[in-house]
């Protein structure tokens, strides 16, 4: 599989997404679901590394990927204090993904998927809450708390199917990704809870440097290690390995050997 057919794959798999979660009313004033293209890939990692899927597998990602959908939903409310009839109907959004993705496994008579899932939104729920209840962490306590967030559904997922190896590559993968996104608010001059939850906890706490530093310096290290883990797996096939390095920007170091030829 090559790096186009990744790339296929990814696109018709949110294609098919789509078709399950398209409403016109909400389409038309709250936009299409977040269905981001790392978050696919990941879902989508084990077969796109070669493993064999039946269609209860493909069914429960596209239920995994509703339940992000849904998730990121109800996270535009809380950021933008909803009233408008657009973002009220954003709260509907959410309300119906997590009905969606509940009705996807129920369709396949998975209860034991749908527990594991379910319990998992409960603590990916919990760790949002902190973000937003004024709680003191430290800088390390509030990665874990975002890598959780980002990477919890993904990870059970991989658990429930055989698949735990892949486990590393997602938690290191989902984390870039939301601090790339959190400093390129601050480049645009905006600030979001998180940023402010960090800020807070930086004054009550005291970090070793501003929160702003730490987490230029967290993203360089979290590039650096996935690097190292992409060149040194022999799990991943090399296309895989390479549509990571692109995805992530990913740069060798003097410590990571080159990337072996599969």
């Amino acid at each position: 599989m090559n790096e186009k057919f990744i790339q296929k794959t990814i696109e018709q798999f949110h294609s098919k997404i789509l078709n399950y979660v398209r409403h016109r009313t909400l389409r038309k004033h709250t936009g299409e679901p977040d269905l981001r293209e790392d978050r696919l890939f990941f879902l989508l990692l084990p077969l796109l590394n070669g493993d064999q899927w039946d269609d209860e597998q493909e069914q429960s990602a596209i239920s995994v990927a509703v339940i992000y959908s849904a998730l990121s939903a109800h996270d535009q409310i809380k950021e933008l204090n909803a009233s408008s009839k657009s973002q009220q109907l954003t709260v509907l959004a959410g309300d119906y993904y997590s009905g969606l993705y509940y009705q996807i496994l129920a369709s396949l008579s998975n209860i034991d998927l749908i527990r594991l899932l379910s319990n998992g939104v409960i603590d990916i729920s919990e760790k949002k809450a902190s973000v937003y209840d004024d709680v003191k962490q430290s800088f390390e306590e509030w990665m874990e708390t975002i890598q959780t967030i980002e990477s919890l559904s993904i990870e059970q997922f991989y658990d429930y199917f055989n698949c735990a190896a892949f486990k590393p590559f997602v938690r290191r993968g989902l984390l870039i990704h939301r601090i790339t996104f959190e400093l390129e608010l601050v480049k645009q001059g905006k600030v979001s809870r998180f940023q402010e939850s960090l800020s807070d906890s930086e004054q009550h706490l005291g970090f070793s440097h501003t929160w702003l530093v730490l987490l230029n310096q967290e993203l360089a290290i979290q590039k650096n290690k996935l690097m190292e883990e992409i060149s040194q797996s022999h799990l991943l096939s090399h296309s895989v390995q390479q549509y990571l390095v692109e995805m992530y920007e990913l740069r060798m170091n003097e410590q990571v050997s080159v990337m072996r030829e599969r």
